[in-house]
C-alpha cells in the first residue's frame, strides 16, 4: 500500500546554515537536527556526548530505601526472590538483579513466568514458591505495581516486597515495603524509563548503601539496560538515549559471553552491535523463548560464563526464533486466506482461530494492522474462551473503545496503539461488529491511508559517505528518535528492477543526468516491481546508509516508499 508522504515545515536558510557551521556538518544534517527539536544549545551535546553523566537516582522517589532494602538483605545473607517478566525489559532487569546480587555474595534465585500457562504479572504461585523456599525479600522487575491481592499474600506471608517497574498503577497501590515507579511519582526524567532502566536506579542505591565508592563498577550492567530498553521501545532521548549510548559501549567490548554466541547466532558483524541490531536481531531471539513458552533459556544465556554453554543457548535461542517465524507466517496466512474483501476494507479487522498460540499473535496483529493499515485484533479461540492482542493505527484508541466495551469482556488491557483481551466465546462477533462500529465513526478515510514522516529531501548527489558518518553521529536510533527518512528525487533505473528471495525489491538507480548510481533495496516491496519502468522518473523515501558485504561497503538506499513523478 502506497503511503501518504508527510513533508517537515519549511527551514530558514540562515537558521540551517548557522548550524551547519557551528557543527561543522552538513546542510542537510543541520536541517534534519533541527526538525528534531534541537538548536545549537543542545545539538552538540546530542550528536557528542562527553562520558555520560546519568541523572542522580536519589531522584527518583523511593530509590533510597531500595536500596537499602536490597542491601540489607545482601548482608544479612537472605534468599532474595526476583520476579520478571517473560520480555527483554523483564529479562533483562531480572538478570541484572541478579548478576549485583551474586557479585556481592548474596542469595538469589529468578521466577519468570509462563506465558501460556501463567499469563502476565505477579501471580500467587509465585508468592507461595517464595515463601516455601524461605524467601526474606521478594523483589518484582518491569511488573508488580497492579498486583495488589498478590502483594497482599506476600506481606502476610511474612515477606518483605520491593515493587521496580514502569507500568501505569490501578487506582489503588499495592502495600508492599517500597515502590519504585516513575509513573507513580517522580521527576518527568524518569518516565520514560523501562523496566531494566528503573532496575538500574535501584542497583546504583543498593551499591551506595553498600557503601562503594567507584559506581563505575556498575558499567558493567549496562549492555543489559541497553537491551532492554531498545526492546521495550521507550523513547530513546534524555536519560534512556544516555544509557542506550553507554550500553551499546559495553556491549561492543564483547565482555558478556552469552551476547557474544547471541550476536555469532544471529549473523551479526564483524562491525559494532547498534539500536537497529538489538531491536530486529538480538531481542526477536531473546523474546523467542518466552513467545513460545518458558523464558529461562534467555535468562541463563545473559548470565553465563561458560563458552560452551553460551553457545548452546544461543543457537537454541535461533532455533526457538525460527520456529516463532513460521508459526507468526502460518498464522498469518490463515488470517489473510480467510479475509473476505469486506473484512479488508473495514475499518477493523477483528480475525480469530482455534488455538492458535497466544505468544506471536501480538505479532500477527501488527504485520496485519501494517499491512491494511487498519486497527487489529488477532484472537485464539480454546475452551469456551477467546484471547489475544489488538494493534491499532493513529487516530484510534484501543483502550477507549475497550472500555466503551467492558461489558463483553472478563479482561482487558493496554493502551491506545496495544491491547489483550480475554472475553467468552459466545461474544466475539458481538465484539468484532462493535470494533468495526467504532473504528468506522472515528476514522476518516484519511486515516486509513498509511502516512510516512519525511524528514528531508535530496538528490542522488546530496548522498555520500559524509552524510551516512553524520546520521550515524544522530544514533542510538528509536522510539522518540527514528532513523532519518530522506526522500530522493530525480532518479530513474539504470537497470531492470529485481525481485530477490520472492519478496524484496531490488533495484539499481541513477540520476535523471545519468551521473552516478546507487542500489536500493525495499524489503516486502518486490509486489510493486511492476510499477516501475526505465523511462519513468522515481522519487524513492528511505533510509541512507552503507551495505556491508564481503568486506566491500558501498551506499545504499533502504526503500520504505516510492513514487513516479
Amino acid at each position: 500500500m502506497s503511503k501518504k508522504w508527510l513533508w517537515p515545515p519549511a527551514l530558514t536558510t540562515d537558521k540551517v546554515e548557522k548550524l551547519s557551521s557551528q557543527l561543522q556538518i552538513l546542510p542537510l544534517t543541520a536541517s534534519i537536527i533541527i526538525q528534531r527539536g534541537l538548536n545549537e544549545i543542545s545539538a552538540p551535546a546530542f550528536l557528542h556526548p562527553a562520558e555520560a553523566r546519568f541523572k542522580d537516582f536519589r531522584d527518583l522517589p523511593g530509590t533510597v530505601d531500595a536500596g537499602r532494602l536490597l542491601a540489607e538483605a545482601i548482608r544479612r545473607e537472605e534468599l532474595i526472590v526476583i520476579f520478571g517478566d517473560y520480555d527483554v525489559d523483564g529479562i533483562t532487569a531480572a538478570a541484572l538483579l541478579a548478576e549485583f546480587i551474586n557479585l556481592r555474595q548474596g542469595r538469589y534465585k529468578v521466577q519468570l513466568p509462563n506465558r501460556m500457562a501463567d499469563g502476565y504479572g505477579l501471580n500467587q504461585k509465585a508468592v507461595q514458591a517464595a515463601v516455601a523456599m524461605g524467601a526474606g525479600l521478594l523483589v518484582t522487575v518491569d511488573c508488580g505495581i497492579t498486583a495488589i491481592p498478590e502483594i497482599e499474600l506476600a506481606g502476610k506471608s511474612g515477606l518483605k516486597v520491593l515493587i521496580t517497574d514502569h507500568h501505569q498503577p490501578a487506582e489503588s497501590l499495592p502495600l508492599a515495603d517500597v515502590i519504585v515507579n516513575p509513573q507513580v511519582t517522580g521527576p518527568e526524567e524518569f518516565q520514560i524509563l523501562a523496566g531494566v532502566g528503573v532496575a538500574f536506579q535501584v542497583v546504583r542505591a543498593a551499591a551506595d548503601a553498600l557503601g562503594e565508592k567507584n559506581p563505575e563498577d556498575l558499567r558493567r550492567h549496562l549492555d543489559l539496560v541497553a537491551l532492554g530498553t531498545v526492546a521495550d521501545v521507550v523513547p530513546l532521548f534524555g536519560e534512556n538515549r544516555l544509557l542506550t549510548r553507554a550500553g551499546l559501549a559495553m556491549l561492543n567490548r564483547g565482555g558478556r559471553m552469552g551476547l557474544r554466541a547471541l550476536i555469532a547466532a544471529a549473523g551479526l558483524g564483524p562491525g559494532p552491535i547498534n539500536s537497529t541490531d538489538i531491536a530486529f536481531r538480538l531481542a526477536p531471539r531473546l523474546n523467542a523463548a518466552g513467545r513460545m513458552g518458558d523464558p529461562r533459556n534467555s535468562l541463563e544465556l545473559l548470565l553465563t560464563g561458560d563458552r560452551l554453554e553460551a553457545e548452546q543457548l544461543a543457537n537454541w535461542l535461533d532455533n526457538e526464533n525460527r520456529r516463532r517465524q513460521n508459526l507468526e507466517q502460518k498464522i498469518r496466512t490463515e488470517v489473510e486466506d480467510g479475509l473476505q474483501k469486506a473484512d479488508q476494507e473495514s475499518p477493523a479487522i477483528v480475525a480469530a482461530g482455534p488455538d492458535w498460540p497466544l505468544g506471536v499473535l501480538g505479532l500477527v496483529a501488527s504485520r496485519i494492522c501494517e499491512k491494511y493499515h487498519r486497527p487489529c485484533f488477532i484472537l485464539s479461540e480454546s475452551e469456551g474462551k477467546v484471547k489475544g492482542s489488538g494493534r491499532s493505527i493513529a487516530g484510534f484508541s484501543l483502550h477507549a473503545a475497550l472500555s466503551r466495551m467492558s461489558s463483553l469482556l472478563e479482561k482487558w488491557g493496554g493502551h491506545a496503539m496495544a491491547a489483550g483481551v480475554t472475553l467468552p466465546a459466545d461474544n466475539l462477533e458481538k465484539f468484532k461488529n462493535g470494533m468495526q462500529q467504532q473504528a468506522g465513526l472515528e476514522l476518516l478515510p484519511e486515516h486509513l491511508q498509511p502516512a510516512l514522516n519525511i524528514d528531508a529531501r535530496t538528490d542522488l548527489e546530496g548522498i555520500s559517505p559524509r552524510l551516512v558518518r553524520e546520521l550515524k553521529s544522530m544514533e542510538p536510533y528509536g522510539c522518540g528518535n527514528s532513523r532519518p527518512v530522506l526522500a530522493v528525487n530525480n532518479l530513474r533505473l539504470s537497470a531492470p528492477p529485481r525481485v530477490v528471495k520472492e519478496k524484496h525489491l531490488k533495484l539499481r538507480l541513477m540520476d535523471e543526468r545519468k551521473h552516478g548510481s546507487i542500489e536500493a533495496i525495499g524489503f516486502g516491496l518486490g509486489e510493486r516491481a511492476g510499477e516501475l519502468r526505465p523511462d519513468i522518473p522515481l522519487e524513492i523515501a528511505g533510509y541512507v546508509g552503507e551495505n556491508n558485504w564481503n568486506g566491500t561497503s558501498t551506499l545504499q538506499i533502504e526503500i520504505k516508499d516510492f513514487r513516479t513523478t
